[in-house]
């Protein structure tokens, strides 16, 4: 009896990520290029710390991850976490050990850089539908080792700015006055120098002008206050001093700033919502892709390839944004806002929410706008059905929309 015929390299390179979304012919090549090798129990693959330009992937056995903090983990063949760089973070972030008789191949950044410019060669439609079938695949396994991170405390996930937070605490105090929320919001120039702004807009001016922050929180009332707090704490989130994802990350805060902007001036039409509450819904619905973007600055592969990126981010700030508003402590309206304005056939029991009225907002802040991702229809967007029921049609939305032109723009000088 003839024994089993033993894979090739190429064979064994197509079950791994990304070599499974190229062609045969460009995978004979780069398979010339890679060497199966073998390792006995205890060996090291790489240390916690190093910046190393290799890539490992673990063909059989089992690979111990022991972390700085003396944590540990198991990647085992077979599973699908396997099929991706192990710990792939720079610097590493953990010191990878067999754990008994491995194989495994090891790729070069220089050789995973080529492929990528490779696939970026092929037609873009073909790269982006190969990669929309595993982008579910990838963001599990990502989203698999961000959680790890976060466990092993090697990513913070951002705070709610400290001003924000403590009004937040404070006016959960039934006692508190409003002299009390003056004096903290005093303690942050810029916050209270814009809620001095926003008192005396045409949105809510009064007959006499606001001077200082008392006369303004006076004059918005405390739960106004608290929203435009957060909210401008939250933009401050967006600022970052990365090079890598700066113009993407100028981008998103602009996108927010607009379906703020929108969010606004629609939910004053609708009584049962909170035009300022719609505000932050509109600002936060990204802050997933935010905290992403951070996060994917230590992978080189996502640093590169921005078809990659984008499935990514989009994969994942869902999950991520629903995360970061549940640790700040945001209402379960809002944190499904971040979880799921990205899903634009989510069902909702035709009970219209806060983040129906984002997915809204999205579509008209972004009608006629250059450079913006194709998105669907409002005819197939079941939060314009659910909206509808409320008396409010597409019509009747543009005309809100054009009558609050100036309102729109002046709510984007105020937020910036």
């Amino acid at each position: 009896m003839s024994e089993p015929k033993k894979p090739s390299t190429a064979d064994i390179l197509a079950q791994y990520s990304p070599f499974d979304g190229i062609d045969r012919k460009l995978l004979g090549l780069l398979a010339k290029d890679v060497d199966i090798r073998s390792a006995e129990s205890g060996h090291t693959l790489f240390r916690a710390g190093d910046y190393d330009a290799d890539e490992f992937y673990l063909i059989k056995g089992s690979v111990k991850l022991k972390a700085q903090d003396g944590r540990e983990s198991l990647i085992s063949s077979g599973q699908n976490n396997a099929r991706h760089p192990i710990a792939r973070l720079r610097p590493r972030m953990y010191t990878a050990v067999a754990a008994g008789k491995i194989d495994f191949f090891v790729v070069s950044a220089s050789v995973l850089d080529e492929l990528q410019r490779s696939l970026r060669g092929l037609s873009e439609e073909l790269v982006v539908q190969e990669m929309q079938q595993k982008a579910g695949e990838e963001g599990h396994a990502l989203m698999f080792e961000f959680e790890q991170e976060l466990k092993a405390g090697r990513f913070i996930l951002p705070s709610l700015p400290e001003v924000a937070f403590r009004i937040r605490e404070m006016l959960a105090n039934q006692d508190c006055n409003m002299s009390d929320v003056a004096k903290l919001v005093n303690t942050d120039p810029a916050i209270a120098t814009k809620l001095v702004k926003v008192a005396n807009s045409a949105l809510y001016r009064g007959v006499s002008p606001c001077e200082d922050t008392l006369a303004a929180i006076s004059r918005l009332g405390l739960i106004t206050t608290k929203q435009l707090v957060t909210s401008f704490a939250v933009l401050s989130l967006f600022e970052t001093k990365s090079h890598i994802f700066k113009d993407r990350m100028r981008n998103i805060w602009k996108q927010s700033v607009n379906v703020a902007a929108y969010s606004y001036v629609i939910a004053k039409q609708l009584p049962a919502f909170n035009p300022e509450e719609a505000l932050l819904a509109g600002l936060i619905h990204a802050i997933g892709e935010i905290v992403v973007l951070t996060y994917a600055e230590r992978f080189y592969d996502l640093t590169t390839d921005e078809n990659r990126l984008s499935l990514t981010t989009t994969a994942l700030r869902g999950p991520v944004g629903g995360m970061v508003l549940e640790r700040w402590g945001f209402s379960s309206e809002l944190v499904t806002v971040a979880k799921e304005s990205g899903n634009w056939l989510r069902d909702n029991n035709d009970a219209f929410d806060y983040c129906d009225l984002v997915q809204v907002a999205v579509l008209y802040s972004t009608q006629g706008s250059d450079g913006i991702p194709s998105l669907p229809t409002e005819s197939s967007v079941p939060a314009f059905v659910r909206l509808a029921k409320r008396q409010l049609t597409p019509e009747q939305i543009n005309v809100i929309v054009r009558e609050a032109e100036a309102q729109i723009a002046e709510l984007r000088q105020i937020v910036q």
